[in-house]
């Protein structure tokens, strides 16, 4: 069984304010639609990098959780009106309304959503988080950064950078333990996690949590490497 072509269709017919998106039981996400992205403005290899969870907002994450755990023991998995403040690139939450269907076979389970923000709400969008993504071409040792990872770190997020770029903004104390965590997610397929320090262009210090996952190519070698960061200092 698949999802109708109609789960994914932008065509004038279908609902125009409904976001769509395909997670794997994982938590990864694997397809949005176009909406999904104007929403939240995250593509879908950045929402790929990461489980969906460590965009919601710390007050809805336990609650929605226990939700997707019974959604999962349910035959047919099907769970209504779920509502979870998610993290947008723009570093504001936003209260989305989800319709959830598991798909057990399939190892699938599919959104449809309605964001339920008013700019009245400004408990649901609350002080601007620091929030950017970064992938990381592992053959060419060539990294992009979003504006909101260079804005975490003071450089630019257009220039060209690699690994030992963003190591030099490590805290020296700190670039270790990076390191290392970088070598093991290679060699082992795991997720990256680290929390760590950076020391900003400007000289400040500050606080990140990263993670993200590599992915392979047709070969299986590791291609590339995707993932947040989160400045948590305060």
């Amino acid at each position: 069984m698949h999802a109708p072509d109609a789960w994914w269709s932008d065509e004038p017919e279908s609902d125009p304010a409904v976001m769509r998106a395909v997670q794997d039981f994982d938590g990864y996400t694997l397809a949005i639609n176009t909406v999904h992205q104007a929403v939240l403005g995250w593509t879908r290899d950045e929402l790929s990098s990461v489980p969906f969870w460590e965009l919601v907002h710390p007050q809805d994450r336990d609650s929605m959780m226990e939700d997707r755990e019974r959604l999962l023991l349910r035959a047919p998995g099907r769970l209504d009106d779920q509502r979870t403040r998610t993290l947008g690139k723009d570093g504001f939450y936003r209260l989305i309304r989800w319709n959830l269907r598991a798909h057990s076979q399939e190892e699938r389970i599919y959104l449809a959503g309605l964001d339920l923000t008013d700019a009245t709400m400004p408990s649901v969008a609350g002080k601007r988080q620091l929030v950017g993504s970064w992938d990381w071409d592992i053959a060419r040792d060539s990294m992009t950064w979003s504006d909101g990872a260079g804005e975490i770190c003071g450089l630019a997020p257009r220039g060209a950078h690699n690994l030992e770029g963003a190591l030099s903004c490590v805290h020296e104390d700190d670039r270790a333990l990076v390191a290392t965590e970088v070598r093991q997610a290679l060699t082992t397929g795991k997720p990256y996690t680290a929390t760590h320090r950076i020391v900003r262009t400007d000289g400040a210090i500050r606080w990140v949590y990263s993670t993200g996952r590599s992915f392979t190519g047709q070969d299986g070698a590791r291609e590339r490497m995707r993932g947040l960061t989160w400045d948590i200092t305060e």
